[in-house]
């Protein structure tokens, strides 16, 4: 299964996190935020659509798993599935209310699935 990441951080300093916990060689593409243009940072669609487009798989078929309501709203207006993930137990009812398909409090939830 290909897994990739988009963040609102730097691309570059997501890809320094994965090489430096040797995790470098599960992620492909790590997308990040555009240089300068705020607009283009998440919750807009188009990083997202970014990765949905390398992974090469239609929008329907990709999840994203995500830790904030601009997560959730950016997978929404993308048209991808989206697990929210609430790693403070205050984000479970937000999570639920901006429409996340599904909620969870630990990654182990997420491990248990694969």
């Amino acid at each position: 299964m290909p897994v990739a990441v988009v963040s609102n951080n730097s691309a570059g300093a997501v890809s320094a996190y994965l090489a430096a916990h040797r995790l470098a060689a599960y992620v492909s593409p790590v997308v990040g935020r555009a240089y300068a243009d705020p607009d283009r940072m998440k919750p807009n669609p188009e990083p997202i659509l970014q990765a949905v487009h390398a992974l090469g798989r239609p929008a329907s078929r990709c999840v994203l798993v995500g830790d904030s309501l601009s997560d959730i709203d950016g997978a929404r207006a993308a048209g991808v599935l989206v697990v929210g993930y609430a790693n403070r137990l205050s984000k479970v009812e937000r999570f639920r209310a901006a429409g996340a398909d599904v909620v969870i409090t630990s990654m182990g939830e997420i491990a248990a699935a694969t």
